[in-house]
């Protein structure tokens, strides 16, 4: 293995790097800055203060682990049988396989030629340690996720999962084939596939992470990719098809007992998904939130407690930061203290440990060298994850390389730990060269552990070997406590497809003393194709909630069945809200008077919860204008806040369907109100109408209805030019007169954009003018350019670059020299002359040639004088203010859109300026911006930052979001470059850059 010093490896790469992020991970030093005396300086050789901490060899390293009382950890595996192991599985003998991942953090290093592999690890002599290993699979671009299945494994590396077997017993894999293919790459290695997960489903999940990719069989070339970003990924490895459910975290997700999911990024210690996005697909015509929500008090800033000392070179760092010798904060000399590096997220489902650790969240903490515990609490619909060890770790080591990346539930009951160990985790692009040169982080590449936490009582079980048991034999495994062993008996079920079991499956489902065993074999059952309405009616009145909530999903499938429907009606009224929730998304599965009405009732009994909102439109894809009906006449439930959003959310769908049935169900039904509520008729007459191209359905109102809308639209417009009404009023107002025709406020929209109006005033017109699609938009909003503030026009950018007519318009004035070619950014720019319209990219290299930028090669090489250049902190907080804060945010001010210019910062202000010039160096997925055209013509563009099923919501450039539904999608695509734009040298020279990096560096 090759040691490469780092100096060989550019330091101004990445944003960030695999488990380890910013220097906000390491413990606070009581070191002093004042504690030195002789001189510092950034020529300064400090060899001599950073001596390298040496590893621990295998045979010492138990002794640097202090484990909560009543538990011990042992090694079980380690070099030279291992090296850089980032995730292991293990076969129905016990064997493990496991991943190694060499290549990370040599991104940037030109020498580096190593690849990653897989290891077959076996326990020759059942002392409860591996003592062989065997390279099952070489040769492999960084293995992130192992899964045993059918004899063999499938294995994530990117861009395919691959199913290989050995067929000769040499423990070699003979069989290597493509399953699936399309997965994206992350050069820092932090954001691809991983966690391969079997569910009782029969099928296995999987995280796609932040890369995600364009995903389609390998076996099935003419088959139309799938885009997975921001998805969970869930396949049948029988059939080898895919399904896309909902999606989030980085790096690690696990299930419980109850399917579950759980997921976590580097500073998001964890997360819960709250609903699965195929729910959310059947009715398309509805936006969600992200499933994602965090669950542990504090998130981020959850305290970690660690127990390792800090590094010296770290606090040499501490020590330059506070100086000023080196970019960066010197955290207040507590730089440590929370999560940075969270991965592998695990729920306990062994039994091995104490029957109060089942179910527990483990969360790694690689930076920190420590494994975090909380137990999982109820809050409603929502869990909360609290610390369950006060102020220690589960697990915590004083080993500086312990870098433990992921968790694992093993056929002994215990928890095993995968150290990557490492001794540099974090970046090489996270530290200032005076110190990097000094550094080695290719330290520790032939070097890794796997740990297993156990009670101090722990005896050594023998091997699993459940494929020597017979069918009925892994049917009665069913109902184990130890969850591996339940997981693993449902897989070798589904693999056998051995009908012989189904009597003793159906005996189990219904008499099992154990909820998990009924629910397991229920869903044996449903994989051997030999599932029966009687047996699910059966599951339907199961005395434990989560059986009830599972039979519900298998009842879907039995949607023609009276009977069933008739209980999953009565479910609805249930006591347990969790069972009420999966009733409001299963009744989405029947139709009928009879489903409406009990939608109905779940709204007036749960409408406080959003979830449950979510849940019931889920359902109403159709029958909608049912549901609102018997609502809005309820007179207690129209007057809750929420109820009225429910009401507003349900006709905006009526309004976006525009089915003739469904909107005059609506119409009717205002009709009907009372006099006294009005108000409530304006806004949900307003909801109607709000997502049409204008005139479709005002034409279609009438009666009482048309009456409530011309009276609202007129006491808009008088609000609108009130000057006497607060800006709030007169904006909310303005946003009301979209729903009437263009051509009759013309005028008016160029008086509210006037520079005499309040910026608010101009804010809520452009954001109106948005909706329209005549060509007289364009022609108000260049009249009043001049009068539009930089944060205005890039508000007005964003309108006029919707439609191709407007562009035309807005280039006729650039032109005529009414709008400087300067006014626009250089992104806007790019975009116009990569534009799909022949005629615009034309025009646009014409217009532009004097803003063609410069090779970011000599554009950076020209600004490398700003980094010796004294700045002016004060002036660079005016240049941020104006040229960074539409996507940036510091000291209250601008907008979180962008990166953490915090975080970059830190890596040192060289890494800032490069990040600045030349932002398309390396584009981290989830700022890559997107074009996203609509079917009413217009188009969008911007970074995604949530997206589910149904919905992409975008960040745009002028600090506006926007949630389009796919439904209204045509063309969906990447540009490829960064959200944030080249060629801000045209707006900041090299004094401006020097005042602008001097505030960044003065920022605690």
């Amino acid at each position: 293995m090759p040691q490469v010093r780092s100096t060989t490896i550019p330091i101004l790469i990445l944003w960030s790097s695999l488990f380890a992020v910013h220097s906000l991970s390491w413990c606070g030093s009581s070191y002093s800055a004042e504690d030195k005396t002789e001189k510092d300086s950034v020529d300064k050789d400090y060899r001599s203060e950073l001596p390298r901490i040496p590893a621990t060899k295998p045979a010492n390293a138990l002794k640097t682990f202090r484990a909560l009382p009543g538990f011990k950890i042992q090694l079980v595996a380690s070099e030279p049988l291992i090296r850089d192991p980032v995730a292991i599985d293990f076969d129905d003998y016990g064997r493990m396989f496991v991943c190694e991942m060499p290549e990370y953090n040599q991104y940037a290093n030109e020498e580096f030629k190593d690849i990653g592999a897989v290891k077959l690890l076996e326990d020759t002599n059942g002392d409860g340690r591996f003592d062989k290993a065997t390279t099952f699979l070489d040769k492999v671009s960084s293995p992130t996720s192992v899964a045993c299945y059918n004899g063999g494994v499938f294995v994530g590396s990117v861009p395919d999962i691959l199913f290989c077997k050995d067929n000769d017993g040499d423990g070699k894999a003979d069989v290597r084939r493509k399953i699936f293919t399309g997965f994206a790459r992350d050069k820092a290695g932090e954001a691809m596939l991983n966690s391969f997960r079997w569910g009782f489903e029969n099928r296995f999940f999987i995280s796609t992470s932040l890369a995600g990719g364009d995903v389609r069989s390998a076996t099935k070339k003419d088959e139309k990719a799938t885009s997975v970003r921001g998805r969970g990924f869930i396949f049948d490895p029988r059939t080898e098809t895919f399904e896309l459910t909902s999606g989030g975290g980085q790096h690690g997700m696990s299930r419980d007992d109850w399917g579950r999911r759980f997921v976590c990024s580097n500073s998001v210690p964890a997360q819960t998904l709250m609903y699965d996005d195929r729910y959310v697909a059947r009715n398309p015509y509805m936006s969600a939130p992200a499933a994602a929500i965090n669950i542990v008090p504090g998130n981020k800033y959850a305290k970690v407690f660690r127990i390792s000392p800090n590094e010296p070179w770290r606090i040499l760092r501490t020590r330059l930061r506070k100086k000023k010798l080196i970019p960066g904060s010197d955290e207040g000399g507590t730089p440590s203290g929370f999560f940075t590096a969270a991965t592998g997220v695990t729920i306990y489902r062994g039994d091995a440990f104490p029957p109060g650790y089942y179910g527990n969240m483990f969360v790694a903490e690689a930076a920190s060298n420590v494994i975090f515990r909380a137990k999982l609490k109820p809050n409603g619909i929502e869990l909360i994850a609290n610390r369950a060890d006060p102020n220690v770790e589960f697990l915590a080591s004083t080993d500086n390389w312990f870098r433990p990346v992921q968790l694992s539930n093993a056929p002994d009951g215990c928890l095993y730990a995968i150290d990557f160990y490492r001794e540099l985790i974090e970046g090489a692009a996270f530290i200032a060269p005076p110190i990097l040169k000094h550094m080695d982080v290719a330290a520790g590449m032939n070097r890794g552990r796997i740990y297993r936490i156990v009670p101090v009582w722990f005896k050594q079980p023998p091997p699993p070997r459940l494929a020597e048991k017979s069918s009925a034999e892994l049917a009665t495994l069913l109902e184990h406590h130890n969850g591996w062993t339940r997981d693993t008996a449902s897989r070798l079920l589904y693999e056998r497809q051995d009908s012989s079991v189904v009597k003793l499956l159906t005996w189990m489902a219904t008499n099992s003393r154990s909820a998990q065993g009924r629910t397991y074999a229920m869903f044996s059952l449903d994989g051997l194709g030999e599932l029966s309405a009687e047996l699910v009616l059966t599951m339907l009145k199961d005395r434990d909630a989560n059986v009830r909530i599972q039979a519900m999903r298998l009842a879907e499938k039995l949607a023609e069945s009276p009977i069933i429907r008739a209980r999953v009606v009565e479910l609805a009224s249930d006591e347990d809200i969790n069972v009420r929730y999966q009733a409001a998304f299963s009744l989405g599965a029947f139709s009928g008077s009879l489903r409406n009405t009990t939608l109905a009732k779940l709204a007036v009994r749960d409408v406080g919860d959003k979830w449950m909102r979510l849940a019931i439109q889920s359902s109403l894809n159709r029958g909608v204008e049912d549901v609102f009906q018997k609502l809005v006449i309820d007179e207690q439930f129209r007057k809750t806040a929420n109820g009225q959003n429910l009401l507003k959310t349900l006709a905006t769908q009526v309004g976006t369907a525009n089915r003739a049935n469904e909107v005059a169900g609506v119409l009717k039904s205002l009709n009907d109100l009372p006099s006294a509520q009005k108000p409530l008729a304006q806004s949900l007459i307003a909801s109607l109408v709000a997502k049409q191209p204008k005139g479709r359905l005002k034409s279609a109102i009438d009666g009482k209805a048309a009456e409530i809308l011309s009276a609202m639209l007129k006491e808009s417009h008088t609000i609108a030019f009130d000057v006497k009404r607060s800006e709030r009023e007169r904006a909310g107002a303005i946003r009301t007169l979209g729903l009437m025709e263009f051509a009759k406020l013309q005028d008016s929209y160029g008086e509210l954009l006037s520079s005499r109006q309040p910026n608010a005033v101009q804010q809520a017109a452009l954001e109106t003018l948005s909706r329209f699609s005549n060509a007289g938009v364009a022609t108000v909003i260049l009249k009043n350019w001049s009068g539009l503030s930089p944060r205005l026009r890039s508000n007005a950018v964003e309108t006029l670059f919707s439609r191709t007519e407007w562009i035309a318009a807005l280039l006729d004035s650039v032109k005529t020299g009414k709008v400087r070619p300067g006014e626009l950014d250089p992104v806007r720019i790019k975009l116009l002359q990569s534009h799909r319209d022949k005629s615009i990219r034309e025009r646009a290299e014409r217009l532009f040639v004097a803003q063609r930028l410069s090779k970011r090669k000599d554009v950076v090489d020209q600004y490398q004088k700003a980094l010796s250049t004294s700045g002016d902190a004060a002036n660079g907080k005016m240049v941020f203010k104006k040229d960074c804060s539409a996507c940036h945010k510091l000291e209250g001010v601008g907008n979180f859109i962008g990166a953490d210019l915090k975080a970059i910062r830190n890596r040192g202000l060289d890494a800032v300026l490069l990040n600045i010039l030349d932002p398309n160096r390396e584009v981290k997925p989830q700022y890559v911006s997107y074009i996203v055209v609509t079917d009413d013509g217009r188009t969008h563009t911007g970074m995604i930052t949530t997206e589910n099923a149904n919905s992409i919501t975008l960040r745009r450039n002028d600090a506006t979001n926007i949630t389009i539904l796919r439904i209204n999608i045509e063309e969906l695509r990447s540009t490829g470059i960064s959200f944030m734009p080249e060629g801000l040298e045209k707006q900041i020279d090299v004094k401006a850059m020097a005042d602008l990096l001097a505030y960044l560096n003065s920022i605690k």
